[in-house]
């Protein structure tokens, strides 16, 4: 799921339709009525049928023992490797595979997944008997100011081949995250101020539903459906096939970084805070405060849709307000290398091959700036030397992210300045809790200064309220939803509606 910007996040120690038009899309099924509340009582099988559900899929169906079933099964968090031994894996080709697997998982009661790119951040999309993988429906298909875009398809990958067309969709910087898994979270990325979160670009779905039928949602038809999936829709109300997105100009970035000597780390934190909302939506910055074992330090980077001399006018008035820097980069390029620089990668097939580590991260949004008390506490905390690395990171939000009102998707944390990443890694062969550890006490250092609302796509399995935490106000509409479309809790995981 978006979108984490940290470069020691996932990705640093971690057939496409090329230009096909779009066809429209068949006449979607009439609006879904709310099924019965009790599932009729009927025996069930003795046990799974996988070889008749192998014979049934167009995909293959991965099953242990296989060299391609040890790979296929790992999560992106290694943290929860260990448990991430499902019975079956099926690479579903195309929906009818999802739907053939949805309705398999009902017929003999099992527990199943669906996993677009296998970042979830709990491990919950790789622990189940069966995992749907949605990896091979990866098209993307555009036609002007429209795409359709598969659910497992990478965001590098999108990035690419939006980019042919001159377009692009907002979204994040880890390039292997599943289209779905970030959309249907909500999405926060670089150019979010300025084009909104990536759910608010999404214009339709195509989602199979809980009994297996296939359906087409938008804003006319099934509009509850579509309300629930931009920004609660990972794991709650079905399985998304594909997503109809609006895409926006790609055009040339400016991406910069700055870095300042620890002394000068709270000054740089408030002053950056207050610039970084109120700079015009086309510039989007995170500040970085790292917590290492060898000790802390802060830097803040970017992107402005723009010129590198616009990118200079724009940041003078926070250079003179936070003195000398450490170091400076300022690089003007076109929309694609500008996400590859960030992201750290030479071409998108190097992207592609990013690994993976164990980790554990946290969240906060925040309705206001971190005052002075919260800033030292923050500095503080981070120069507290221990066994983990980390990142404590703070987007600036605002922009097109802050226009839509809060009832309009799922999404509800549409008043907030800053959302806030805690995030711990360490090599999956050592022991993760002192990373948890270290995740908690930043939450708890931090609580006190937030609103109480965490980012869904950052799932936190030590999260308490987490349902008002993740979707406050919008959770008895979502809670409707959950009874109309899915009653029997045919989706289900620790964190489901």
């Amino acid at each position: 799921m978006t979108d984490p910007d940290s470069r020691l996040g996932r990705r640093t120690v971690l057939a496409l339709g090329a230009g096909a038009a779009l066809t429209p899309w068949p006449a979607l099924a009439p609006s879904l009525t709310p099924w019965p509340t009790t599932a009729q009582a009927r025996p069930r099988p003795a046990g799974p049928d996988w070889g008749g559900l192998a014979a049934s899929l167009t995909g293959p169906l991965l099953r242990p023992g296989s060299a391609e079933y040890e790979q296929a099964r790992l999560p992106r968090n290694l943290r929860y490797a260990p448990q991430a031994r499902p019975e079956a894996i099926a690479r579903c080709a195309n929906s009818a595979d999802v739907a053939e697997c949805v309705r398999f998982a009902r017929r003999f009661g099992i527990r199943f997944a669906a996993r677009s790119g296998g970042h979830c951040y709990a491990g919950w999309s790789s622990d189940t008997p069966l995992v749907v993988d949605l990896a091979g429906l990866n098209t993307v298909l555009v036609d002007g100011d429209q795409a359709e875009l598969g659910p497992g398809t990478p965001l590098m990958t999108a990035y690419a081949e939006l980019a042919r067309h001159g377009v692009t969709v907002p979204a994040g910087t880890c390039p292997t995250v599943g289209l779905a898994g970030l959309a249907l979270g909500g999405g926060h990325g670089v150019t979010s101020r300025a084009y909104g979160l990536t759910c608010d670009s999404v214009i339709g779905a195509e989602v199979v539903l809980a009994d297996g039928r296939v359906v087409r949602c938008d804003a006319e038809r099934d509009p509850e459906l579509f309300w629930a999936l931009r920004g609660a829709g990972n794991g709650n109300f079905g399985v998304v096939t594909s997503l109809r997105v609006r895409t926006h100009p790609a055009v040339d970035c400016t991406i910069f970084q700055y870095s300042w000597d620890w002394p000068d780390a709270g000054r740089a934190l408030t002053e950056w805070q207050r610039w970084a909302f109120t700079a015009p939506d086309r510039l989007w910055s995170n500040f970085h405060v790292w917590a290492r074992p060898d000790g802390a330090s802060v830097d803040a980077g970017g992107v402005l849709l723009g010129g590198s001399d616009e990118l200079r006018a724009l940041i003078a008035p926070l250079l003179a307000a936070t003195g000398r820097t450490t170091s400076a980069q300022v690089v003007t390029r076109p929309y694609l290398d500008s996400m590859l620089a960030y992201t750290g990668c030479r071409d998108v097939a190097s992207c592609l091959r990013t690994g993976s580590q164990a980790f554990a991260a946290g969240s906060h949004f925040f309705d206001a700036f971190l005052p002075e008390q919260g800033v030292g506490e923050l500095l503080r905390f981070a120069a507290q030397r221990g066994p983990a690395a980390g990142v404590l990171s703070f987007t600036a939000l605002g922009g097109a992210v802050n226009r839509v009102p809060a009832d309009a998707t799922a999404f509800v944390h549409r008043g907030s300045v800053l959302l806030s990443q805690y995030f711990a890694g360490r090599p999956a062969d050592l022991d993760p809790a002192p990373l948890t550890r270290w995740v908690a006490d930043a939450h708890r250092t931090m609580a006190p200064y937030s609103n109480g609302h965490a980012y869904q796509n950052y799932r936190d399995p030590g999260l308490a309220d987490w349902r008002t935490a993740y979707y406050g106000t919008n959770l008895p509409r979502l809670e409707r939803a959950k009874a109309a479309y899915d009653p029997d809790r045919v989706f289900d995981f620790p964190q489901a509606l």
